[in-house]
């Protein structure tokens, strides 16, 4: 019988856990989905087009992004 493994993926994971600049609980998965939504308009079907690639997103590509895209100037 085949044997399966959960695994708790990065995205899951709390931001202040995630992030050393941090201190939100948010899981990183909520935050960049509220960052696409300002960005799309609050156009759902866009923003969860716009998902997608982040479900299967290698971490240091994910770190990337939200570093980039989410870290504030008052965090750094």
């Amino acid at each position: 019988m085949a044997k399966t493994v959960d695994e708790t993926q990065f995205i899951d994971y709390q931001m202040s856990d995630a992030f050393d600049w941090s201190d939100s609980e948010m899981p990183v998965r909520d935050a960049i989905w509220d960052y696409l939504m300002e960005k799309n308009g609050h156009d759902t079907l866009k923003t969860e087009a716009d998902m997608t690639p982040f479900m299967t997103m290698a971490e240091t590509d994910v770190r990337d992004f939200v570093d980039k895209n989410l870290k504030t100037v008052s965090s750094k």
